[in-house]
């Protein structure tokens, strides 16, 4: 029996995940509700080795190599940690879940074998997910956001004709899927906040 529930985030480069992620967080503590916080690549000791691969600016691994890659994180980090915190009853927050994959590794550079590997594996991965609040933005604010880090990962580098493919890929990944909520992120961040609580209220409530 599962009695937590499972928060996917999902959304381009710059539209604000860990921002939000940190505002879903926070909110829940002051409700009261037990929660983790995890991410992809990431989540174990294997997954942050990983992590350090897949993002590294130098990285030549074509877009095959890198779903298996991400998919040994996933793996890992789902039955490991992930499963085990909802079994428990506690909220899981995730940064990205097998839907990064299919779009980044398997619409974005057209390969049918990473897009026939998410057909096969998804609904393994998303059997308990609640809720994926998918975080969109214009392209114009998500360079302008991404050139104001410090520090940049290697799918941040890639550019705006990256961005625009991936925007794109979401938008066909999520059609029909009766778990997304789209929010828009160049909205006022008072709204944007407001509507990711909403979210959170209905997910506690149920």
């Amino acid at each position: 029996m599962f009695k937590g529930k499972f928060i996917v985030f999902e959304g381009n480069e710059g539209t604000g995940k860990s921002t939000h992620i940190k505002f879903a967080s926070d909110y829940l503590s002051k409700n009261s509700v037990s929660h983790i916080i995890t991410r992809e690549p990431g989540g174990t000791k294997l997954g942050d080795s990983i992590r350090d691969i897949l993002l590294n600016k130098d990285s030549e691994l074509d877009a095959i190599s890198e779903a298996i890659l991400f998919y040994a994180s996933r793996v890992n980090n789902y039955r490991n940690v992930i499963l085990k915190a909802l079994k428990s009853g506690q909220f899981v927050i995730c940064d990205r879940f097998h839907y990064s994959t299919l779009v980044y590794q398997g619409i974005v550079p057209n390969e049918e074998k990473v897009i026939a590997l998410h057909k096969e594996l998804d609904n393994y991965f998303s059997e308990h997910i609640s809720k994926i609040i998918y975080l969109d933005a214009a392209i114009d604010t998500c360079m302008k956001r991404i050139g104001s880090r410090r520090i940049s990962d290697k799918f941040e580098n890639q550019g705006r004709d990256f961005l625009v493919q991936v925007k794109s890929a979401y938008e066909k990944a999520f059609t029909n899927n009766n778990k997304v909520t789209t929010i828009n992120t160049e909205d006022d961040k008072a709204l944007v906040t407001k509507k990711i609580q909403q979210e959170l209220d209905e997910i506690i409530n149920e």
